[in-house]
């Protein structure tokens, strides 16, 4: 740490560079409200701290107060004369009036050059030089960096901030006095550090401190967008407008880069006071209006909004669906089909709708077989020789097309080194941009490595990871399945264990208070009859009921040869199942002939070939 005066400063960031910037603890002090920017700059070679925001400034280990004041040089002005003619036809053709080349006291220099004179009231402070009609320019050795035009916006309410003088100068000629520029044009876009250019805004920080309006005007080009970002760090985003020139074009059809661009064109003084009513406020990270998704409503109110889509088992509709951004947590206990149930209801949507899926899952592990799995299920038939006696075993031809739909529609994703959930989520993304996946699954959470924080409580861990969960699901416009095994209740012999509940998922009760849908797959008989292959689908809570589907249940029967579920009795709908399908025209309406003797889930008589 660096002590000055009674501050303390964070140097943690000195390993890795001689300059950095951290925050300032005086502005936590006085209360400004850019406290988290980091406006302090700290130089660990000149021993230095100087604060951009609130002026505050020392070295190390000294008083800030017997820091020595820099002193500046006052330009001469004793050869200075009115423009030259030529000069001023230099002006006439940029659009700036005599009157404001007198106004603003442009000077006439030696051997062609002029000169934009700086004054702060009464007193000369800088000198920019240029010369002519080319790009030369120099200004007063040791003069004070100040802002172009100080006395026409000291104490105004709006400033128009420029990249050079000719567009401050322009927007005078628009009617807009309150205009300045930066004393030494845009930094570089590959700058480190832009500290000496923006030493003027600095020396003026107070004029703009106390400003309720910052119109940003600066180039279009890759070194004007830089300044405006660094402008930006400075004033902060709150006060800021940005106008942009670029929207209008030249005669030669090409962009305007600038303000003064804009004041050539045709009517140029009235298109510039349109950019400045038209500037735009920055939009604040996190803050958003019911106009930002005006085009989203209007949508959804003309087509519509986006339900669930249909798993194509008629019975399991009303209780679930498939829907983009969401995040479904499966429970159940341990070895009892949670993961399969989901894969199945994966490859059915692969079959019918073209869906694609990425798959976490180091518990299926080695792949070869996780992917046998899914072609068995999409077959409908074993790929193991054991069952060749039993009929129950697919021929080669029936292999390689389980092959080829398997490679349509499965991604796996296991990564080298670290599992941790940023890493599989990196790898999620890279497939969501590059294949157009529409699910991904994590199988299971507890195989996951997760991150903790020191001390961080598993609750509050939690609800952070699931808030991830829903902000990749949001984002990348993806369904999101997470398998959560139930915490493992105490045997007792010749009983069945409880239904799952979802507060008693491992990890605690987060799980179902973040969770859009959470799904238990449950076996019911299976500690009293490890024959009885029928599941139970709990659908214990559904976010959006209007949407993806209401809480319910369906038992269906898990077929080994098959490697599917199949509803064990095709009785007809009860009226909460009726009533809730003829509520959702969006979803397949199912003839029960559909699911008639001799036909499976895939609509064909045996399997798809």
């Amino acid at each position: 740490m660096i002590q000055i005066d009674k501050y303390e400063i964070d140097d943690s960031r000195s390993r890795n560079k001689n300059q950095f910037k951290v925050k300032c603890p005086r502005c936590a002090e006085l209360g400004k409200t850019h406290i988290a920017d980091l406006c302090l700059s700290v130089n660990m070679t000149k021993k230095v701290v100087n604060c951009h925001k609130c002026g505050w400034h020392g070295y190390f280990g000294i008083k800030s107060e017997s820091k020595p004041k820099k002193e500046h040089s006052l330009p001469s002005i004793k050869n200075l004369t009115a423009l030259s003619q030529d000069n001023l036809n230099f002006f006439s053709e940029r659009g700036i009036t005599q009157n404001t080349v007198i106004r603003n006291k442009i000077q006439n220099g030696n051997n062609g050059w002029f000169a934009f004179t700086y004054y702060e009231d009464e007193m000369l402070v800088n000198m920019k030089y240029r010369k002519g009609r080319e790009k030369q320019f120099m200004q007063v050795a040791n003069a004070k960096p100040t802002m172009y035009k100080y006395n026409d916006i000291n104490g105004q309410n709006e400033i128009i901030v420029c990249e050079g003088e000719f567009d401050a100068l322009s927007w005078e000629e628009a009617g807009f006095k309150n205009a300045t520029s930066v004393n030494q044009g845009a930094p570089n876009a590959n700058d480190a550090n832009v500290d000496a250019k923006l030493e003027c805004v600095y020396n003026c920080f107070d004029v703009f401190e106390q400003a309720e309006w910052i119109y940003i005007c600066v180039d279009t080009d890759v070194n004007g967008q830089r300044l405006q970002k660094e402008l930006i760090k400075i004033f902060t985003s709150e006060k800021i407008k940005t106008i942009d020139c670029g929207i209008y074009e030249k005669h030669d059809g090409s962009k305007c880069k600038d303000a003064n661009d804009v004041l050539l064109l045709s009517d140029g003084r009235a298109k510039l006071r349109s950019l400045y009513e038209n500037a735009k406020e920055i939009k604040q990270d996190g803050i958003y209006e019911c106009i930002d998704f005006e085009s989203e409503i209007i949508e959804a109110y003309q087509n519509g909004q986006p339900r669930g889509t249909t798993t194509h088992i008629m019975e399991l509709d009303p209780y679930f669906t498939h829907r983009i951004g969401e995040v479904t947590v499966w429970s159940g206990y341990n070895n009892e089909g949670k993961s399969l149930f989901l894969k199945y209801l994966l490859t059915l949507k692969s079959h019918f709708d073209g869906w694609k899926h990425a798959i976490y899952s180091p518990e299926e592990m080695p792949l070869s077989e996780w992917y046998t799995d899914l072609i068995e299920m999409y077959i409908g038939k074993s790929a193991d020789q054991h069952k060749k006696q039993f009929g129950h075993f697919m021929n080669e031809m029936q292999l390689k097309e389980g092959i080829k739909f398997v490679q349509n529609y499965f991604y796996a994703v296991y990564p080298p080194e670290d599992q941790t959930i940023d890493e599989i989520l990196k790898r999620f993304s890279y497939l969501v941009r590059k294949q157009n996946i529409d699910t991904v699954v994590l199988d299971p959470y507890n195989q996951i490595q997760h991150m903790m924080n020191n001390g961080e409580r598993e609750d509050l861990y939690i609800s952070r990871f699931m808030a991830k969960l829903k902000r990749f699901a949001v984002e990348h416009e993806v369904a999101v399945h997470l398998i959560a095994h139930q915490t493992t209740p105490k045997f007792t012999a010749k009983e069945n264990y409880p239904e799952p509940n979802l507060y008693t998922i491992k990890g605690g009760g987060t799980f179902a208070d973040k969770a859009d849908n959470i799904i238990a797959i449950w076996r019911e008989n299976r500690n009293t009859n490890q024959n009885d292959t029928s599941v139970t689908f709990i659908s214990q809570k559904i976010k959006k009921q209007k949407l993806t589907g209401i809480p319910g249940r369906v038992t269906m029967n898990y077929n080994r040869n098959k490697n599917r579920y199949e509803i064990m009795d095709r009785s007809p709908l009860d009226d909460k199942q009726e009533q809730y399908l003829k509520s959702q025209p969006n979803l397949m309406q199912q003839d029960e002939d559909f699911y008639g003797s001799g036909k499976d889930q895939f609509g064909n008589s045996e399997a798809p070939f």
